[in-house]
């Protein structure tokens, strides 16, 4: 028999006996009497024995939850739970580098666009040493362009956690500005998870699982209804998504 059987038998022995005991009390004013030693001793053996067994039972319970997640955790090294995301080399796949080669070129697009400044301030300053003066039309048109063409990007930065008892996130609805948007993750569950924003089908940036543990990823987007999820194998279907609304 199985510590569980035992400790559910002792518990059932102590109530059937408690029942005994009272009825007996009941029916005779005499009892327990000389038989009182006896009665003490049967309940302290099937106290002793219901605790044995619980604490027992209680260990082997842990035991097979250790178990099941050092499986999982081989699983992962073997990488058969990563989705889309390999964990080979710490890479993320061809389709998050291209996601962050785009992002690069967005951030460095207004500091090219920046270097305009001096060329025109510089033409300003050869206008005025030849006494020309004034700032002409063409000019004040390049600078209106430079100035709107080099405004600051909005920055957005999102909360968003893995719930420690069951497949889901705390949030499925999330929202920010067209420009960088960052989304910091928490996962404070021992089952490893991630996020991957996605378009059309085409994953635009994410990092590898991780569990007990923080992680952020960061990417610029235009206007429009994004995914994000995590790509552990079933995670997704078991209801690990929601929408990122641009605009």
């Amino acid at each position: 028999m199985d510590n569980e059987t035992l400790f559910y038998a002792c518990g059932i022995v102590l109530a059937v006996s408690a029942l005994a005991v009272t009825f007996l009390g009941l029916k005779s004013e005499k009892f327990p009497g000389r038989a009182l030693p006896a009665v003490i001793l049967w309940f302290a053996v099937f106290v002793l024995g219901a605790a044995t067994f619980a604490v027992r039972y209680g260990g082997e319970e842990q035991e097979v939850k250790a178990a099941e997640y050092a499986e999982f955790n081989e699983e992962l090294e073997k990488g058969e739970s990563v989705g889309g995301f390999s964990n080979e080399g710490g890479a993320l796949g061809g389709e998050r580098e291209e996601g962050e080669e785009e992002a690069e070129q967005a951030a460095e697009g207004p500091e090219e666009k920046e270097s305009v400044g001096p060329t025109t301030g510089s033409k300003e300053d050869e206008d005025e040493a030849s006494g020309k003066g004034g700032v002409t039309k063409d000019e004040q048109g390049s600078q209106g362009s430079s100035k709107s063409s080099s405004g600051p990007q909005a920055s957005t930065t999102l909360p968003l956690a893995a719930d420690p008892s069951a497949l889901a996130f705390d949030e499925t609805e999330l929202s920010a500005k067209p420009g960088e948007v960052t989304i910091d993750f928490d996962n404070p569950s021992p089952i490893p998870h991630n996020v991957v924003i996605e378009q059309d089908g085409k994953d635009l940036a994410g990092f590898d699982p991780i569990a007990e543990g923080e992680e952020s990823v960061s990417t610029n987007l235009e206007a429009g209804t994004y995914t994000f999820y995590c790509s552990v194998v079933g995670h997704r279907e078991a209801g690990m998504e929601g929408t990122l609304t641009v605009k």
